[in-house]
């Protein structure tokens, strides 16, 4: 064969090659890049809080890490093989976005990328980490965020974005009129999810308990993580506002030291801050609370656990 027929059959023969890259003789193929976006900045109703005075809306120009300090992820292949995971990791840069890069080695298919957010530990996350207990240690309380996607990594197609998203909402409580001798609060909340899945679907309906050592009387103001509610109105809050040094480390069993209000029934929606307010009035046999929640730029008053 002359050099000309030479030069032809070659060029036959490479044009003959499938798709893809000839990872022989050309550079790498590029790995599998999956960017990690931050979705919720901030919460659905944010500015209802910023009206309030109570919160500050965050400019979208924050790094990741403001949101979301450290980041798990496991990578499963269409048969649900496991073919890349990185352990919990502290975000060490301050980049608005982080990108997870899968080995060299992986073939070209469909694989889903699952990443959890703000978790403490593995703990929580169940063997595949498709699902998560939120109330386990190393989760409980945590700003959890969440991502997970399916993708087709084939040639010419090896980048793709993720959005995390927020787990959780918040419930923000106000309390006015206190009396100076308060300095310590609990909360026990009932019916809210405990578990989440890497599709955001919830179960497991559970209960909360929170105590807090107030270090400035009269400026009484908390917020509390968790899922959201079941149904609406499907969560049950108890609080109890108290005088610890006056039950002697016992307040929850002082009646002279603790004020307690009706219980009320409220809604936690995820990415959504639920706001109320105790008023409490020295006036009248033993005092009383007024109890209220901001729906629709308004102050409802909630009583006998609905909304007047």
């Amino acid at each position: 064969m002359n050099r000309a027929g030479k030069i032809i059959f070659l060029a036959v023969m490479l044009c003959s090659v499938p798709g893809g890259c000839i990872r022989v003789k050309l550079p790498e193929c590029p790995p599998l890049v999956v960017k990690l976006a931050v979705d919720d900045r901030n919460y659905f109703n944010i500015d209802a809080a910023v009206s309030l005075g109570l919160m500050e809306r965050l400019p979208d120009s924050l790094p990741f890490r403001h949101y979301i300090h450290s980041i798990y992820y496991i990578v499963v292949d269409g048969e649900g093989n496991v073919v890349a995971e990185q352990h919990n990791r502290a975000i060490d840069n301050d980049l608005p976005e982080q990108s997870v890069v899968m080995p060299l080695s992986l073939p070209y298919g469909k694989y889903t990328v699952t990443v959890w957010g703000n978790m403490d530990s593995e703990a929580p996350l169940n063997e595949d980490a498709s699902q998560a207990e939120m109330e386990t240690e190393g989760a409980a309380f945590n700003d959890i965020y969440l991502a997970s996607g399916t993708f087709d990594y084939s040639y010419g197609n090896d980048t793709f974005v993720l959005g995390m998203k927020r787990t959780r909402g918040c419930l923000l409580i106000k309390a006015e009129g206190i009396p100076d001798n308060i300095d310590f609060s609990t909360k026990d909340i009932e019916g809210v999810y405990g578990i989440v899945d890497s599709d955001l679907e919830y179960s497991n309906v559970t209960g909360i308990n929170t105590a807090l050592d107030w270090k400035v009387q009269n400026e009484i103001r908390t917020t509390t993580l968790m899922c959201p509610s079941p149904s609406y109105e499907g969560t049950t809050l108890s609080v109890a506002f108290i005088d610890k040094s006056a039950a002697g480390g016992m307040a929850q069993t002082s009646a002279d030291s603790v004020l307690r209000p009706q219980d009320v029934r409220i809604t936690v929606g995820r990415n959504e801050i639920t706001i109320l307010k105790y008023i409490y009035d020295e006036e009248g046999s033993g005092g009383s609370f007024g109890i209220y929640i901001w729906v629709n730029n308004n102050w409802e008053v909630l009583h006998n656990m609905e909304i007047e």
